[in-house]
């Protein structure tokens, strides 16, 4: 599967989660996102697909959602980008992502999600064993 996102990657570990990993040179950017993905989406799909619905409202330019907190995170998003911050950690700086940057993420995270669902993902896809005919 070719990867939409620049800043996250995206893998089930071989104990069964999604994980999210920064991509090299994302940066904090990059380690913001994907610790929200992992800790606050987690395998929940309609979640993911709730923030997607919520970032193509605010690329057509509706009316922006009200933020939300999850398990450690705040996220705002609005026709000028969006907006994740730690919600555990006081002063900790927010990142401001835009809007392609979430929607490329939140595909990735979305895809990963199913694949884990059908079971075709890379992990299982090697364990898998080969009949022979």
């Amino acid at each position: 599967m070719k990867r939409a996102s620049a800043l996250i990657g995206v893998n089930r570990h071989r104990t069964g989660f999604l994980e999210a990993r920064p991509l090299p040179g994302s940066g904090r950017r990059g380690e913001v996102l994907a610790a929200f993905l992992q800790s606050d989406v987690q395998g929940d799909l309609a979640a993911a697909r709730a923030l997607l619905a919520e970032t193509a409202a605010a690329e057509r330019g509706e009316e922006p959602q009200p933020g939300g907190a999850g398990n450690a995170f705040w996220i705002g998003i609005a026709a000028d980008g969006a907006v994740i911050a730690n919600a555990l950690l006081p002063g900790a700086p927010p990142e401001r992502y835009r809007l392609g940057e979430l929607r490329a993420a939140l595909a990735d995270w979305i895809a990963a999600i199913e694949r884990a669902h059908t079971g075709r993902d890379r992990t299982q896809a090697r364990q898998a064993p080969r009949h022979r005919r």
